[in-house]
């Protein structure tokens, strides 16, 4: 049950606005997560399997069973300095044989930065606004050693993108509260490099 993702649109500078929620972005992989029957698929932006690239994500932390779809973005953090490094997690997406795959599992395991909920047993959400499906995000979803919920601050987007710039990580996208979640790119979700401004 692969549903097309929303994308932002890129601007120039950052903005504080009541009507957004800002979130860091991470430099990984747009991933989407499809459990269904107790059984959990895992797809990039484009809606190839990936699932058996990344066994470290197969148990979902829901805080009860149910069929899901999840959006958010996998990438590889750096124990030693906390930092996501694109190199390492393309060596993980490209890596071939179950043996080598497990053993990374260990090594460079990866993270899973879950923004959105975009079906929840039946239901399809993408027509509920944002906030509503971040709350349901944070009600039912737990973070772990590779699961995490993303952060968001309300309204903030000048202080998020200073602190994501001080972190080193790319820049913030900023959302409509009210936002439904539409295939393709859209002017409510905007993202803001660091590398721009």
């Amino acid at each position: 049950m692969f549903m097309k993702p929303m994308l932002a649109t890129e601007w120039d500078q950052p903005f504080d606005d009541e009507r957004f929620l800002f979130e860091p972005m991470i430099d990984g992989h747009r991933l989407q997560l499809v459990m269904a029957g107790g059984k959990t698929r895992l797809l990039t932006r484009h809606g190839n399997d990936v699932t058996a690239q990344y066994p470290e994500l197969h148990n979902v932390p829901l805080r009860k069973p149910a069929d899901v779809v999840f959006d958010g973005e996998v990438a590889y953090v750096n124990p030693d300095t906390g930092k996501t490094d694109f190199d390492v997690l393309q060596q993980r997406f490209r890596m071939k044989g179950m043996p080598r795959i497990r053993e990374a599992k260990k090594t460079i395991p990866v993270h899973y930065f879950v923004f959105d909920i975009l079906y929840y047993n039946g239901l399809d959400l993408r027509e509920f606004p944002l906030y509503i499906r971040k709350r349901m995000l944070l009600s039912l979803l737990e973070d772990n050693a590779y699961y995490k919920r993303m952060g968001f601050a309300v309204g903030s987007g000048e202080t998020m993108f200073r602190l994501s710039s001080t972190l080193g990580l790319e820049g913030v996208v900023g959302k409509a509260r009210g936002s439904k979640y539409a295939e393709g790119v859209s002017a409510e979700w905007i993202k803001i490099k660091a590398n721009q401004t």
